[in-house]
């Protein structure tokens, strides 16, 4: 039988521990849950093995390898894990050294050939979705010897010293055709009960500072029958009590969010689990925030980004006023929802004053749990490619990809903030709002929100923030 190994990496293979901080940054990977049903609905035998879990490391991956001897090593990496990726991959090689190994996820997706270069233990990328090209992948390598991988679509390989890029692959058409995320794969009874569900794939907007949507522009939607057959069988199967939704369909695509929450109601289902989602502050009412609230929403999270109105509609682009936003927060409370809202500081032509204008708005719109990010030039994205232009006034202190990340930040300055100034303001964000607020930032480290914190970080979190704050960091 033909054979697959899955891995998600850690920061314990660069000699760091994993920042999983917030209960969302230690929940099983979608990604590789939904190869692996595919894979498996293929005939393919597929395992996966978690390294950020306590205890796991490298030994217990040359152990599932020699017991499994897989045809393909598949390899999931976000920015921040695409080094300990590298890593792993360059460990595994030492040993296996025929072995092939596909690193997949947002990074090689929005820089595949470079993702070669930089990591030579790496054979291929798997860009955008990696269930059809990651069974394709492996069934090609397992006839051993010099695969033909020219005919796989999505693929970015290596062969003979050069690289070759394959036309890109068309995006999963219908949903609805994909297989249950493999769950059963995970140890699950090791991670916090959360579960994430995807309910559409594709996203029309381009926000400057994002990653290229690796899943494509287009919008896609599962059927809302197909997400209720996937949430009972969640409860029925793996006993599930909190569910995050990984998209802002509850926002874009309001008849379908409609359709699922009359459904969760009528069912019942709604009263056995509780979930949260995103949205955009302009897609939104307080009909379906209300529906949404009846059907078992309990946390509704809203990008906001800035409080300048020149910055949200110059700069980010996102098409979205601090009106609508004000509206869509009002209305969430109004319904019975608690909101998250997520801010940037640090964007392209900010300044103090903008910066103290997002503090006063955060502050206004007063929401139950708050996040100050640093602007990080991450690959693809269009801020980074400002950042790289002579003249515009940042600097990108390097490529360490591990520490392009909101906390331990470390990785851009510009002409208006050097990079403590940058740290310190946002350590003066935060610790403006929660002075106001002292009992919301308490109880976030006990709230089972998939966006709130880990008890891990109660600690470990302020006084980061405050080093920062004093310039000691």
């Amino acid at each position: 039988m033909t054979r697959l190994l899955l891995l998600h990496p850690s920061g314990k293979l660069l000699g760091r521990k994993d920042n999983l901080y917030t209960n969302e940054s230690l929940v099983p990977s979608l990604g590789l849950a939904s190869v692996a049903a595919y894979c498996r609905a293929c005939g393919i035998e597929t395992r996966i093995y978690d390294l950020r879990l306590e205890n796991n490391g490298i030994e217990g991956v040359f152990e599932r390898i020699d017991d499994l001897n897989p045809a393909l090593v598949g390899i999931t990496a976000f920015t921040t894990e695409i080094t300990s990726a590298g890593v792993l991959a360059s460990r595994i090689k030492q040993k296996y050294p025929d072995l092939q190994i596909s690193v997949g996820g947002p990074h090689g997706t929005a820089m595949p050939q470079e993702t070669l270069l930089e990591f030579e233990a790496f054979d291929s990328v798997a860009c955008g979705e990696g269930e059809k090209t990651t069974a394709e992948l492996v069934v090609a390598t397992q006839v051993g010897g010099c695969p033909d991988l020219s005919k796989i679509p999505g693929l970015v390989y290596r062969k003979e010293g050069k690289i070759f890029s394959n036309p890109t692959r068309e995006p999963v058409a219908d949903l609805d055709t994909l297989p249950f995320p493999a769950w059963d794969l995970f140890e699950l009874e090791r991670y916090n009960g959360i579960f994430p569900l995807s309910a559409s794939r594709g996203c029309p907007y381009r926000c400057y500072f994002c990653t290229p949507n690796y899943l494509g522009k287009k919008v896609r939607v599962k059927s809302y029958q197909k997400i209720m057959e996937e949430i009972a069988w969640l409860v029925e199967r793996f006993g599930a009590k909190r569910i995050q939704f990984t998209d802002a369909m509850m926002g874009l695509l309001k008849d379908e969010s409609i359709q699922m929450c009359d459904e969760l109601i009528r069912s019942g289902l709604g009263r056995k689990i509780q979930w949260d989602c995103e949205t955009r502050a302009d897609a939104v009412s307080l009909g379906l925030f209300q529906k949404m609230k009846e059907a078992g929403c309990e946390w509704v999270a809203l990008g906001v980004e800035s409080g300048n109105e020149r910055i949200l509609g110059e700069v980010i682009k996102k098409g979205e006023t601090k009106d609508q936003i004000r509206v869509a927060v009002q209305l969430a409370k109004r319904a019975g929802l608690k909101v998250r809202t997520f801010f940037i500081l640090g964007h392209y032509t900010e300044t103090p004053e903008t910066i103290r204008e997002t503090i006063r708005f955060a502050l206004e719109l007063n929401p139950d749990a708050i996040a100050f990010g640093l602007i990080v030039p991450n690959p693809g994205s269009e801020f980074r490619k400002i950042a790289e232009t002579k003249g515009s006034g940042f600097r990108i202190l390097h490529n360490r990809w591990e520490d392009y990340q909101q906390f331990n930040y470390n990785c851009l300055e510009s002409e208006t903030f050097s990079l403590a100034e940058l740290k310190r303001w946002q350590a003066r964000a935060y610790f403006t709002f929660y002075a106001h607020h002292p009992i919301k930032g308490f109880f976030l480290f006990f709230a089972q929100s998939a966006y709130n914190y880990r008890l891990s970080g109660l600690l470990k979190l302020p006084l980061m923030l405050l080093r920062n704050l004093l310039g000691k960091s």
